[in-house]
C-alpha cells in the first residue's frame, strides 16, 4: 500500500487541477455567451482606440480603455465587478490584426468611432 499512496495522491491532485482549469474556462465561455452582444459592441469601440494608441500606452491605460468600452455599452446591465471581469477577459482575447482590419473597414462617421474618440480623450489618447 505504501507504493500506491503517492500515486493515488498525484492522480487526485492532477484531477483537481484539471477540474479547476475546466471550470475557469467554462465560466469564461459562459460569460462571453451571456454577454456576447455587449462584448461585440465593446470590441467595436475599443478596436479603433487601441489600434491608434497601443504603441504609446501602458497596461493600465489599455485596461481602462477596455473597462470604459464595456461600461459604455452595458447601460447599467453589469455591476462594476462584472465590468472589470469582462474587460479583463476581453483584453486577454484581443487580437491586434483583427482590430486593424476592422478599423480599416469602419466608416469615418460610424457611431463606434465617435464613442471611441470620447473614451480615448478620457484616457489621453487619440482616435481619428
Amino acid at each position: 500500500m505504501t507504493f500506491l499512496e503517492p500515486v493515488i495522491a498525484s492522480i487526485i491532485g492532477a484531477a483537481v487541477t484539471a477540474l479547476a482549469v475546466f471550470l475557469k474556462t467554462n465560466l469564461t465561455a459562459k460569460n462571453f455567451l451571456k454577454y456576447g452582444h455587449l462584448v461585440q459592441k465593446a470590441y467595436d469601440i475599443v478596436d479603433p482606440i487601441l489600434d491608434q494608441n497601443l504603441h504609446n500606452w501602458d497596461g493600465s491605460k489599455i485596461d481602462k480603455a477596455f473597462e470604459l468600452a464595456v461600461e459604455s455599452v452595458a447601460d447599467g446591465e453589469l455591476t462594476a465587478e462584472e465590468i472589470k471581469k469582462l474587460a479583463f477577459e476581453m483584453a486577454k482575447g484581443w487580437l491586434p490584426a483583427v482590430a486593424a482590419d476592422k478599423v480599416r473597414k469602419l466608416g469615418s462617421s460610424s457611431p463606434e468611432l465617435a464613442k471611441a474618440a470620447e473614451i480615448a480623450s478620457k484616457i489621453g489618447g487619440i482616435v481619428g
